[in-house]
């Protein structure tokens, strides 16, 4: 959510309605009026999203004005639309050289590093933002959104406090934070800000996915029922909606209708290991260990660094009467860090 500041001059002087004279007078507008000219040209052509033609009036207001702060800006943002990143970066050197204090040339050089990948770049950009102007929510959004991804949730969490703090209803500020709240294991503090976020934008429909996988962890299967229902009801086509609510059914001891939503998964996408995995596990609770044994190895073929898959698949074998298979399956999923591999092998007598 880019937020482009653009400031138009003011009407350039001599262009004003004049009395009619009898000769024709020429004149030449000074440097300045020039490259405000077209400067002004520029903003109304990157408004219309008339991205080239503002570039070439911007590169006119530069090479007629070379330290014309604004221009190096709105070009700077004119090339982020065209998604020429690294000459972006190199126009919001310049505004930032000219003007240190605008706080918008610094988050919009960060928005052009994060869109490059350099997520340290933008992270210490966003936190200039930041310190120029405390209360523009969108640069500690963003910055929390950075510290989400590679992994510091705790940091995450209190980056997206300060963007609420800066707006209240900014309704993924407040999805991103449950989300926070989430990998931290404070599944109530998540539930509500999903539920203020939906409140806010009722249209926000992850947040009904990831409300309701933190209703899971909360043993509250059937609000989980409920909001997987209701994103399903509006996108039939996410095989990950089909698959947590085959674990809420799993959950909840419904294994036939489990079976049913995680085939309906693989029907949308025929080799997601996941739900393989997962249907699985179902089939050995009704029994029918040759299909769950079948799945299980179709995930391990997708995924053959799959600890859980090894693991069902030996319970699958070991109901199959087929003991060294089993055993094989539990080494390799203890191989693969998975502690319960050792435990059940061990009360089997395999070694």
């Amino acid at each position: 959510m880019r937020k482009l500041v653009f400031t138009l001059a003011l009407s350039v002087a001599g262009l004003a309605a004049q009395a009619q004279v009898d000769t024709v007078r020429a004149t030449t507008l000074p440097p300045a009026q020039v490259a405000e000219k077209y400067y002004n040209s520029g903003v109304a052509k990157f408004n219309q999203k008339s991205y080239q033609a503002a570039l070439a009036d911007f590169d006119q207001a530069i090479k007629t004005k070379p330290d014309f702060g604004k221009a190096f800006y709105n070009r700077a943002a004119t090339r982020y639309e065209l998604k020429q990143y690294a000459p972006a970066v190199q126009d919001y050197d310049q505004a930032i050289q000219l003007d240190p204090t605008n706080f918008t040339a610094w988050y919009g050089r960060a928005q052009a590093k994060q869109a490059q990948n350099d997520a340290a770049g933008a992270e210490q950009d966003y936190s200039k933002v930041t310190e120029l102007k405390p209360d523009y929510a969108a640069a500690w959004y963003y910055r929390g959104d950075l510290r989400f991804e590679k992994g510091d949730y705790q940091a995450a969490l209190a980056d997206f406090t300060s963007a609420l703090k800066a707006d209240p209803k900014y309704a993924y500020a407040l999805h991103d934070r449950g989300s926070a709240q989430r990998q931290l294991g404070n599944f109530p503090a998540a539930v509500q800000d999903y539920t203020e976020a939906l409140n806010l934008q009722p249209e926000l429909d992850i947040a009904l996915l990831n409300r309701a996988a933190a209703k899971r962890r909360q043993n509250d299967t059937k609000g989980a029922m409920a909001d997987y229902n209701t994103y399903i009801g509006r996108h039939a086509d996410n095989p990950v909606a089909y698959l947590g609510r085959g674990q809420a059914r799993y959950e909840a001891g419904d294994f036939k209708g489990a079976v049913e939503d995680f085939s309906k998964a693989l029907q949308i996408k025929p080799n997601y290991a996941l739900a393989l995995n997962n249907r699985a596990a179902a089939k050995l609770k009704l029994e029918d260990y040759k299909g769950g044994e079948a799945d299980a190895t179709a995930a391990i073929q997708q995924n053959g660094q799959y600890a859980e898959a090894y693991l069902n698949r030996g319970h699958l074998r070991e109901m199959l009467r087929n003991q060294t298979g089993a055993c094989a399956d539990w080494r390799k999923a203890a191989e693969l860090g998975l502690e319960a591999g050792t435990s059940y092998a061990a009360a089997s007598g395999c070694e």
